[in-house]
């Protein structure tokens, strides 16, 4: 599968994600992290071989998705994870065995370990790894940027956080 250094070489998204970070404004951070937030969750959610089925990765994921919209709504700049929940990363990893799992794990993570909050640097981490969970749900039989283009869940999953970006950026 390519990884995700492949990805940033490619500038699937790169320049939006500076673009935002240069919209200065006091809900900021609450900007990015909805962003990110919602391209976790169509990630997690949706793709032609349907949402996740391990019922521990699912409930971990939602929860912190939950924690993300209380922290929206709240005015935060990550998503805070109570510590045990963090604690169990690893165990819920290890469980991850379905396609593109593991990334949005990862994808949950670097918003709950974000030391400065949501940057451009790491909503463009949070986007790449969910742009990387859906390729590798896809299950393409030769990853290139030529299959990637052919495939409708990748070019969705890139429209779909264009336009997070897009609608960031306006609010």
């Amino acid at each position: 599968m390519g990884g995700l250094a492949q990805h940033r070489s490619r500038n699937l998204f790169p320049s939006h994600t500076h673009d935002v970070e240069r919209q200065e404004t006091g809900n900021q951070a609450a900007r990015r992290l909805a962003i990110a937030g919602t391209s976790m969750l169509s990630c997690a959610n949706s793709s032609t071989n349907g949402p996740i089925e391990v019922e521990a990765v699912r409930s971990y994921l939602n929860a912190g998705m939950e924690a993300g919209h209380t922290a929206v709504r709240s005015g935060q700049g990550k998503i805070p994870l109570p510590e045990e929940t963090l604690d169990a990363y690893t165990e819920i990893d290890d469980q991850a065995y379905e396609p593109g799992t593991s990334h949005v794990l990862s994808a949950l993570l670097a918003c709950a370990d974000a030391p400065g909050g949501l940057t451009g640097e790491v909503l463009y981490d949070v986007l790449s790894y969910c742009y990387e969970g859906v390729l590798e749900r896809e299950d393409l039989p030769l990853v290139s940027l030529e299959e990637e283009r052919r495939n409708a869940r990748c070019i969705e999953a890139i429209d779909f956080q264009q336009r997070c970006i897009a609608q960031a950026q306006s609010a």
